[in-house]
């Protein structure tokens, strides 16, 4: 079991410095990918006008106690919502052989939204943005808490961040309607003062832009993301 968590804890150490290609529910393909999942980098390559609307919320909080993350895709009823969710990484108790994966596992839940039900929620995320500081240049530490939104949205993309020190995060709108939809029996881990940066830490940084990360540095790995071309929809 030692060795085993260690290597787990080694693949984690790589911090997230390999492209998301849909893998977040395997752990270690999640700690190798986990800049590039927040960033919603397969949604932005994914985008355009004839993909339905998608939307990734990400919380972190303090990354090694408690993340979640929400994916939503629009239908022409609704919306179907994925809830994932864990708290402290490396929970022995959940430790089995036959699935030794399971202390760093995340509980899911999936639900049908009505289109009203995304209405609301959608709403309430544009009332958020327009409310909170631009994502542009934020600093996100990964022993803080913070959410990120990567939304595809009309075939444009875009990147949102709220931080606990620019944001009242138990203020957030959208927070509640998702929290009512989830059904992953994590309890949401409310934000608290964070003083410092742990030696454990990694951080995420947004670009100039406010559409993407500009570099990425964590154990292992620093890494700033090459330029990427893309065509945005013009109305």
């Amino acid at each position: 079991m030692r060795r085993f968590a260690m290597t787990v804890l080694a693949a984690a150490g790589l911090a997230a410095c390999t492209t998301f290609e849909g893998a977040v529910d395997n752990p270690i393909e999640r700690s190798l990918t986990w800049f590039s999942f927040v960033a919603g980098d397969d949604i932005r390559a994914a985008c355009s006008q004839d993909t339905e609307d998608r939307y990734r919320f990400v919380y972190n909080g303090v990354y090694e106690r408690q993340i979640r993350a929400y994916e939503l895709v629009t239908t022409e009823e609704g919306a179907l919502l994925t809830a994932r969710a864990r708290n402290r990484a490396g929970n022995v108790a959940r430790f089995q052989f036959q699935n030794p994966l399971g202390p760093w596992e995340l509980r899911r839940s999936d639900a049908t939204l009505s289109a009203d039900t995304v209405s609301a929620l959608v709403a309430a995320l544009d009332r958020d943005v327009a409310a909170a500081p631009p994502a542009a240049g934020q600093r996100l530490r990964s022993n803080s808490f913070y959410w990120t939104v990567a939304v595809c949205r009309f075939g444009a993309f875009t990147l949102h961040a709220f931080e606990q020190d620019r944001v009242a995060l138990g203020e957030l709108a959208f927070r509640a309607l998702l929290l009512a939809e989830d059904g992953t029996d994590v309890a949401f881990a409310e934000a608290k003062r964070i003083e410092g940066f742990s030696e454990n830490a990694f951080e995420i940084r947004i670009n100039r832009s406010g559409d993407g990360i500009a570099g990425r540095l964590s154990r292992g790995c620093t890494k700033t993301p090459p330029v990427r071309s893309r065509t945005r929809s013009t109305e």
